[in-house]
């Protein structure tokens, strides 16, 4: 699974009132960029497959610690370990961190498309 981690920050007024209708409607389809990506990783952090994959660490784990050096039980850890898969260390796992973007990106389009209207910009 692919995820993006890039941070999204909320700008400022004082950015946006700087900004002229072509640097409003970029950001704005970044932020929209941001918040697709945001949905999707937040998706995939709360999907049924993750709290499969989640357990199967979890067994693999225990099949490491209570087989000891048996191979059977060494081969059955690593499987259980691969269907876990999933990298949970990055930002992109990190719910918090992917509430935070979507919750700016959301911010931002709002602001975006108010500062448009005041700047009569063509949307």
């Amino acid at each position: 699974m692919s995820f993006s981690a890039l941070a999204v920050d909320k700008h400022t007024t004082k950015e946006l009132k700087a900004m002229d209708c072509t640097t409003l409607s970029v950001e704005k389809a970044n932020s929209q960029r941001a918040l697709t990506e945001a949905e999707k990783n937040i998706t995939a952090i709360n999907s049924p497959a993750k709290s499969v994959s989640k357990w199967a660490g979890v067994a693999g784990k225990a099949l490491g610690a209570f087989g000891g050096n048996s191979e059977t039980a060494s081969k059955a850890g690593q499987v259980a370990n691969n269907i876990a898969g999933l990298d949970t260390s990055s930002e992109a796992g990190d719910i918090k961190i992917q509430e935070k973007n979507k919750n700016n990106a959301q911010a931002n389009i709002e602001n975006i498309t108010t500062y448009q209207k005041s700047k009569k910009c063509k949307i």
